[in-house]
């Protein structure tokens, strides 16, 4: 009987270690699955990540590709071209018109008693020294306008009407300045030419009076010209 008891908790344990053993290798081949589950998944994850940071690494245009928007016409780039050169000739011979204004305006002064003989004299001289300085930016100016001359003649679409009436003010403008500049030049040229001896004080007053009594007819046409200007249509090319 007691052989028989020792006999039988050796055959349970025979039977709990086979399955022990088993229990072992199917958890083995779980793991092995899972490892082999789990390694796909990281392959898919750094293929996933290796594409987009390539796509991340892709180069962008650094310019835009071209369109209606942000290409430049010609016809409008050479009509700001002359829009600019006509109104520097307005800048710089406006700029001799109201000092030869002021030059005028001081006689006129003189002899209505609101200025001084010695007011009268600084204004002249300020003026006159200012003369030959009028007449190089004149001269460069409208040279420089002759430059790109006809250059809103391309002007494309419903632009090309208003810039025609701007252009046609602003020249007019710049004629008008012209003239009262020429009647400046004219003058200064006249004191330089007493100044070095070519005739005498009597010739040199009677030119000056003849100048300022014509004076006003080329300084109002100005006036009235650049007032126009002020009023002449916006110009947009582009």
């Amino acid at each position: 009987m007691s052989r028989a008891k020792r006999a039988i908790p050796q055959a349970h344990r025979a039977v709990w270690l086979a399955v022990g053993i088993v229990a072992a290798l199917g958890a083995a081949a779980w793991v092995a699955i899972a490892q082999a589950g789990s390694g796909g998944g990281s392959a898919d994850r750094s293929a996933q990540i290796t594409t987009h940071s390539a796509h991340q690494a892709t180069p962008t245009l650094s310019t835009p590709p071209a369109t209606e928007r942000n290409v430049v016409n010609p016809g409008a780039a050479a009509c700001v071209k002359e829009i600019q050169a006509a109104e520097a000739v307005v800048a710089a011979a406006g700029n001799a018109t109201e000092h030869w204004r002021e030059h005028v305006q001081a006689r006129t002064d003189l002899l209505a008693g609101k200025n001084s003989e010695e007011q009268t004299k600084a204004i002249w001289k300020r003026t006159r020294l200012l003369g030959p300085a009028d007449e190089v930016a004149v001269n460069s100016a409208v040279a420089e306008r002759a430059k790109v001359k006809g250059g809103c003649a391309g002007v494309p679409g419903k632009a090309a009407a208003v810039c025609k009436l701007r252009l046609a003010a602003i020249d007019a403008a710049g004629s008008a300045d012209r003239a009262a500049a020429g009647d400046w030049a004219a003058h200064l040229q006249a004191m330089a030419a007493h100044a070095a001896g070519d005739f005498g004080a009597e010739h040199a007053q009677d030119l000056w009076v003849a100048a300022w009594t014509a004076a006003p007819r080329n300084l109002n046409a100005a006036a009235r010209a650049t007032a126009a200007l002020a009023d002449a249509p916006a110009c947009k090319p582009a």
